[in-house]
């Protein structure tokens, strides 16, 4: 089931409201080579403060017509309520490739390995993520897009610094992708995030907003 909630979650009874704004620009570098480049700010606890900020570059390489790996870098601060800030620093690697077409409906994934330490702490942990994604248009021949996407978050090992061997979260997305001019797309929608902590878990309500720009 595409936009599934795992059990637990329906009885998480810890919840936020938040808005995230992620800027993505894409471009070729030469032949079948890309550079990609993210940067998005979360401000959460009802969207009223700046909770993580993330950037990340990243190298492209077309395997195909319709799969591209990507081998990149990301910096991620966050800045929680209860507790001290703290920075993170992933490598990641991941392609993205198609499943199926069904119709007009066109359905993606994207696999992903991330390596992730935090300053000061002294374990690398690693964290396996899933998405997959579908897409069909309003209108034939027009623009406008309606996208649904689900991504899980598999955490591979324990790390002294909190993430814990099992599944660490899961997002669930329903909007959709307009084109604002050549090369850009903006993509509103809502996403609920589930959280699996060792207490109480959370539920995100999450305003999401993507501008991506095609060079």
């Amino acid at each position: 089931m595409l936009l599934g909630v795992a059990p637990s979650v329906l009885a998480a009874q810890d919840h936020d409201l938040q808005q995230w704004t992620l800027l993505v620009a894409q471009g070729p570098i030469k032949d079948d080579l890309l550079v990609q480049a993210e940067i998005q700010p979360r401000l959460t606890n009802d969207a009223s403060r700046l909770g993580q900020f993330q950037i990340s570059p990243a190298i492209g390489y077309r395997v195909s017509k319709k799969a591209t790996v990507f081998v990149g870098y990301m910096f991620v601060h966050t800045d929680p309520v209860d507790h001290p800030a703290f920075d993170e620093h992933r490598i990641y690697q991941h392609v993205v490739f198609p499943v199926e077409k069904i119709g007009d409906v066109t359905v993606t994934a994207r696999t992903r390995m991330e390596a992730r330490t935090v300053v000061g702490a002294k374990d690398l942990a690693w964290r396996f993520r899933q998405q997959v994604r579908a897409q069909m248009p309003f209108e034939e021949g027009k623009g406008s897009l309606l996208v649904v996407w689900s991504e899980g978050f598999l955490n591979l090992n324990d790390a002294d610094w909190g993430p814990r061997e099992g599944m660490d979260r899961w997002r669930n997305f329903v909007g959709v992708s307009v084109p604002l001019t050549k090369g850009v797309m903006f993509e509103p929608g809502y996403l609920n995030q589930a959280v699996f902590r060792r207490g109480e878990d959370r539920l995100d309500h999450i305003a999401s907003v993507t501008l991506f720009y095609r060079l």
